[in-house]
């Protein structure tokens, strides 16, 4: 059993982590578990703009496999205990996901690598930006719903996708963006690119690799 840690990527492709966990259940003849943490930490320090997209994409992704016989298992709570928790529960054989390279992700992923290797399962980060010459190879598996188990058929415990008011303790920042700002801009690349974009993320490290693919 391979379990898929979304993250930033909420889109089936391209997507290596989720390319990368379904390729090892079709060599291995297991299944892949996908599952998505809502953050405490991630979401104190998110804006209003930014978490309504973040909820609206994961609503579509949870569609997406829902289309294809699957779900996608959401809890909210600190990624360290519930990706070490849910992966005991299903007996994953490794976890999976995608590389992000801001200082908060790699503390929580250190975190998470420690939980996980206290528990016996292995796991793997994925380089989230595939050179163009890989990317034919990373982004996509014929029949993915031949190689996605149904969580509710594991007994794993699911949630709906939260309204933004359901979750909006009044510290969100909805203030208008003002045309021009660096602010602006870099929602402007996340959304073009896929991901949410975080205020904790500013002054964040990029590594050289990733600022040259204009990663936020």
């Amino acid at each position: 059993m391979q379990l898929h840690w979304h993250r930033r990527n909420l889109q089936p492709s391209p997507n290596p982590a989720l390319s990368t966990a379904l390729t090892t259940a079709k060599r291995n003849n297991s299944c892949v578990v996908p599952v998505f943490v809502l953050d405490t930490a991630i979401l104190s320090r998110a804006d209003a703009l930014g978490v309504a997209f973040m909820l609206g994409s994961l609503r579509t992704l949870r569609d997406w496999y829902r289309d294809h016989g699957s779900d996608i298992v959401i809890q909210r709570g600190d990624p360290t205990e519930v990706v070490a928790r849910i992966a005991e529960a299903i007996g994953a054989e490794q976890v999976v996901w995608n590389r992000d390279h801001s200082r908060l992700a790699r503390e929580r992923d250190h975190a998470v690598q420690g939980a996980l290797t206290r528990a016996s399962v292995a796991y793997t980060s994925v380089e989230s930006r595939q050179p163009p010459r890989m990317r034919s190879s990373t982004t996509s598996v014929s029949d993915p719903e031949a190689w996605l188990a149904n969580p509710k058929a594991l007994g794993v415990k699911t949630r709906t996708v939260p309204r933004l008011s359901d979750l909006d303790d009044g510290t969100y920042d909805s203030a208008p963006l003002i045309a021009g700002t660096e602010s602006a801009r870099k929602r402007l690349r996340a959304l073009s690119n896929g991901t949410t974009y975080r205020r904790c993320d500013d002054r964040d490290y990029i590594s050289q690799h990733d600022t040259a693919l204009n990663w936020i």
